[in-house]
C-alpha cells in the first residue's frame, strides 16, 4: 500500500485563491498541501499573456500580511478614480480617492506577477507539500481527519480539506453540495490595450444595453479592458482585424483615452453566475470561485475570494489558539457565518446590476440615470459605496488590516 502523508489542510486549486490560502495557513504554522492538475511552477515568460486582476485597498493588505506585496507592487498600478456612466446618457458616478483618506481605491496587478510572487513564497516555506500534476479523486471523512484519494492513486490526510478549484469545482461536487447557476447568454472579451492618451489612475466602466465595458489602470499608458457583450455579439466582434476592434472598443468609450491599439491576444470567457448553498461540508471548506462565481460588472469576484480565505484563516487561527480541532464544526459554522452576509450582498448586487443595465426600456433607463445623478451627488452615500469597493467597512479579520492573526 501506498504510504499516507497527513497535514493539518490540504488545498485543491493552484489558482490565485488556492495559492493564497496555502501561503496563509502556512505562515500561521500549519502544515499545507496543496494539489493541483498543473506544475505549480514560477511562469519563465508572459507567453501574451497581459491578463490582470483588481485588488482592493483590503486585498493588498492580505499581500502585505503575508510579505510578498513589496515585489507585487513593482508592476502594480494604483486606482486613483472610478468613473462610470452609460452610453448615450448625462448620468454619471465618480469616486475619487482623496475622497477616502488619500489611499488609491486599489490597484490593478498583472496575474502572472502576483502568481509567480505567491509561488516564489511557497517555495520557501518548509511546512508546504507540493503535489502538482495530479487532481483529487475522491475525498471521505473520518472520525478527526478527511481522507483524500488523488489521481496518482496517492493518499493524504489532514483535519480540513479547502477547495479552491473554481467555478467548476470537482471538489464542490465531490462534497454533493448544491449551486445555483444562472447563464448570463453574455461573454468576456479580455485584453490589453496602448492609448495616446493618459488614463491618470482612473478606472473607466460604460454600460451599454449588451453589457459593460471596463478599462482598468496598468503601468505606462495602458489599460487592461474587459468587455462583456451579448455572446452572438461577441462572436462577430472577434472576426474585425485589431484595429477595427481597438476602433470599436474607443467608441464604446467615448473615445476618452485616445487612439487604441491591441497590445495582446483577445480572451473569451463566458459570463454566469454560480452560487454555492453552503460554504462548508464534513471537514471541508471552500473559498473563492469554487464559492461563488460572479458577473464581472462590479470587478470583485477576487476580492471577494480574498475576504474568505482572511475569514477562513482567522477561525482557524482561533481554534488553534484554544486548542480546539480546526476542522470540526463548529470552526467551520463559524467561518460560514463571517461570510455569508457579505457573500449574498455581492452575489446579489451584481446580478441585480446586470439586469439592471442590459434593457434599453426607457423608464428603467430614466431610473439608472436619475441613480448615478443621484449618489453622485450624495458625499456620503458615495462614501459608502467606496468602502465597499475597497473592502475596509465593518469589523475586519486580522488579513485584511495587513497582518497574520
Amino acid at each position: 500500500m501506498n504510504k499516507i502523508t497527513r497535514f493539518d489542510c490540504i488545498i485543491v486549486g493552484g489558482g490565485l485563491s488556492g495559492l493564497t490560502t496555502t501561503l496563509a495557513l502556512s505562515q500561521i504554522g500549519l502544515s499545507v498541501a496543496i494539489i493541483d492538475k498543473t506544475p505549480i511552477e514560477p511562469a519563465n515568460s508572459r507567453d501574451g499573456d497581459l491578463r490582470t486582476t483588481a485588488i482592493s485597498a483590503s486585498g493588498k493588505k492580505v499581500f502585505e500580511a503575508l510579505g510578498i506585496w513589496d515585489e507585487v507592487k513593482t508592476t502594480a498600478e494604483p486606482i486613483l478614480n472610478i468613473c462610470v456612466s452609460e452610453k448615450g446618457s448625462k448620468g454619471f458616478l465618480t469616486f475619487d480617492h482623496r475622497e477616502a483618506g488619500l489611499i488609491p481605491m486599489g490597484h490593478i496587478v498583472e496575474n502572472i506577477k502576483l502568481k509567480n510572487s505567491l509561488i516564489s513564497a511557497i517555495k520557501n516555506q518548509k511546512n508546504i507539500t507540493l503535489l502538482p500534476n495530479s487532481g483529487l479523486k475522491s475525498f471521505s471523512s473520518g472520525t478527526g481527519h478527511v481522507r483524500a484519494h488523488l489521481d496518482d492513486e496517492s493518499f493524504h490526510t489532514a483535519s480540513l480539506l479547502i477547495a479552491a478549484d473554481g467555478r467548476n469545482s470537482s471538489a464542490r461536487e465531490m462534497a454533493n453540495i448544491k449551486s445555483t447557476f444562472v447563464n448570463y447568454h453574455q461573454s468576456s472579451i479580455v485584453f490589453t490595450v496602448a492609448h495616446t492618451k493618459p488614463h491618470n489612475g482612473t478606472a473607466y466602466e460604460q454600460f451599454l444595453a449588451g453589457g459593460p465595458i471596463a478599462f482598468l489602470p496598468m503601468r505606462g499608458n495602458q489599460s487592461s479592458v474587459v468587455w462583456s457583450e451579448d455572446t452572438p455579439v461577441v462572436d462577430l466582434l472577434l472576426e474585425l482585424s485589431d484595429g477595427e476592434f481597438a476602433a470599436a472598443a474607443s467608441y464604446r468609450l467615448d473615445d476618452c483615452l485616445g487612439k487604441l491599439t491591441l497590445t495582446g491576444k483577445r480572451r473569451v470567457f463566458p459570463l454566469s453566475l454560480n452560487y454555492a448553498d453552503t460554504l462548508i461540508g464534513d471537514r471541508f471548506a471552500m473559498v473563492g470561485d469554487a464559492a461563488h462565481g460572479l458577473h464581472p460588472i462590479a470587478g470583485q469576484g477576487f476580492n471577494l475570494g480574498l475576504r474568505d480565505v482572511a475569514n477562513l484563516v482567522e477561525e482557524i487561527s482561533r481554534a488553534r489558539r484554544l486548542g480546539l480541532d480546526i476542522g470540526s464544526p463548529e470552526t467551520l459554522r463559524s467561518f460560514q457565518a463571517s461570510r455569508r452576509l457579505d457573500n449574498f450582498s455581492l452575489v446579489a448586487a451584481t446580478d441585480g446590476l446586470n439586469r439592471l443595465f442590459s434593457t434599453n426600456n426607457k423608464v428603467i433607463r430614466a431610473i439608472r440615470h436619475n441613480g448615478l445623478t443621484t449618489v453622485n451627488s450624495i458625499t456620503p452615500l458615495k462614501k459608502i459605496f467606496m468602502g465597499h469597493a475597497m473592502g475596509t467597512l465593518g469589523n475586519l479579520p486580522n488579513m485584511l488590516q495587513g497582518r497574520l492573526p
